[in-house]
């Protein structure tokens, strides 16, 4: 068991030990200053690291904040993103390998701070005593962030921050319709939010807090850019039917046989790849495609249009510096046996394809537990088979919260890649503290609690976004939805 950020909310007792070498100790009743008569001892061989620090404990605390020494040693013991932290009447002392470690420290250290007791407004900090050995489940932590149209800004900005103080380490970006590219601008709705200069920004935000941002762009099905049977709206031909050669009839796949269909989509990709900073990723998206119908794409059977497809486009992530990523549900047969209960949506050539694919792709294997969301399991034997394949995998939960955890603990214990919470439609809401929760403690190695931890996070990032409305206040936009007052 290892501790998460979460911990104000789950301990009952004064102190616990957790396995795997994982310790924690808090006395609840002894509190020490957390101010600007104390003094946090950095020890960590990155030096920038104490930079980084000094320069958010302004943000955070302001004339209140703590000052900061540098140390001599890391913490070679607990890895990239391990850390140690000591508070006590000393001072804070932490100590880690690289900044990482130190940023996740300091988010543990800043959700347990609390002000000073006995004054109007905050005159300063407080922290228990306390002794944390700390280090993640998995390597590769993953939330999975949809920017509809109806998305205000300020909620995917919220969420990068939330992410980062959660201790996950990326955040995959899927716009619908609403990246305004200026390639291909008839590729968005007008007014197009995230723009290249928000792009920019967004990403530079996240690399100072500790989480790399990454794109998909869906490059065979969901070519509308928007959700099927909810809503058959097409960012594209909705408004520029004269783009409809690159689309299959209909527009739900691209054109895979027409040569402007690839020329668009890795102009897009570098476009897309280039703004986001060049991350060593790159999604691909790809899911629930139906087969080709157009009658260029038919004169190649499907299986071996849609491979060479992929494959393309996994060569061209590959030629910028990055990998490609790949949702898997066209690679899993729909009548194998094996996949009863699974997430499925492959052909009988489903077999063909996967072992035709390039194997640095990285398959991401979305599991939902449909027909009994409360359902927790031990074993994952479509991620087993991917690995077996020779793909590296990620698990990819939604609201199936009893399942996170022990998905996790499949992926460590067989080598999976990662771990990627997808959140989808469902940015707001209760759902949205449940997913992030859930998911963050999942692929940290915690144990799950939900409760005041997540009220604190959400004002913390608030208080760093200075948020002035309304609608930028908790999980939800409004407290009572307008629908429901009636005419």
């Amino acid at each position: 068991m290892k501790l998460h950020s979460h911990i104000a909310a789950i301990l009952t007792i004064a102190s616990f030990a957790a396995g795997a070498g994982q310790t924690f100790k808090m006395d609840e009743k002894a509190y020490v200053p957390f101010d600007a008569t104390t003094t946090v001892t950095v020890e960590c061989p990155d030096s920038a690291a104490a930079g980084w620090l000094t320069a958010h404990l302004k943000e955070w605390y302001g004339d209140y904040a703590p000052k900061v020494a540098t140390g001599a040693t890391g913490l070679s013991a607990e890895g990239n993103e391990g850390y140690a932290a000591n508070v006590d009447a000393s001072g804070v002392k932490i100590k880690a390998n690289t900044i990482a470690g130190v940023r996740w420290a300091s988010y543990t250290l800043r959700q347990l701070a609390i002000a000073k007791r006995g004054t109007v407004k905050t005159e300063g900090m407080i922290l228990p005593t306390l002794s944390i050995t700390d280090a993640p489940h998995l390597a590769f932590r993953a939330i999975h962030l949809c920017w509809f149209p109806e998305t205000r800004p300020q909620q995917i900005e919220r969420a990068i921050r939330l992410a980062a103080l959660l201790k996950f380490n990326y955040a995959i970006i899927e716009p619908w319709g609403t990246y305004k590219s200026e390639k291909h601008p008839w590729r968005s709705w007008p007014d197009a939010p995230m723009t290249k200069a928000e792009t920019s920004r967004l990403v530079a935000l996240g690399r100072d807090l500790g989480i790399t941002l990454i794109p998909q762009l869906n490059c065979y099905g969901h070519a509308s850019l928007s959700r099927g049977g909810q809503s058959r709206k097409h960012s594209a031909l909705d408004l520029h039917p004269e783009y409809e050669p690159l689309f299959e009839p209909g527009g739900w796949n691209w054109c895979l046989s027409n040569p402007e269909t690839q020329r668009v989509l890795r102009e897009m990709i570098a476009e897309l790849h280039e703004n986001f900073g060049n991350p060593p990723y790159f999604h691909i998206g790809c899911d629930e495609a139906n087969a080709q119908t157009c009658p260029e794409c038919v004169k190649t059977p499907n299986d071996r249009l849609v491979v060479g497809h992929i494959a393309g486009l996994s060569e061209f992530v590959k030629s910028r510096g990055a990998k490609a990523m790949i949702w898997h549900d066209m690679f899993l047969e729909k009548k194998d046996p094996r996949w009863k209960d699974f997430v499925k949506n492959g052909g009988a050539k489903a077999p063909e394809m996967l072992d035709a694919l390039p194997k640095d792709i990285i398959i991401c294997d979305w599991q939902y537990s449909y027909g009994n969301m409360k359902e927790s399991r031990k074993d994952w034997p479509t991620i087993g088979y991917f690995k077996e394949k020779g793909f590296p995998v990620a698990g990819c939960p939604w609201m199936n919260y009893n399942a996170m955890k022990p998905m996790a603990d499949y992926l460590v214990a067989n080598g999976g890649f990662g771990f990627i919470e997808t959140t989808w439609h469902r940015l707001r809401g209760k759902e949205w503290e449940q997913m992030f929760m859930s998911a963050a403690h999942a692929a940290w190695g915690s144990p799950v609690s939900h409760g005041v931890s997540f009220e604190r996070s959400l004002r913390l990032v608030g208080a760093d976004m200075k948020v002035s409305d309304y609608l930028d206040t908790g999980h939800n936009n409004n407290q009572v939805p307008p629908a429901w007052w009636g005419n």
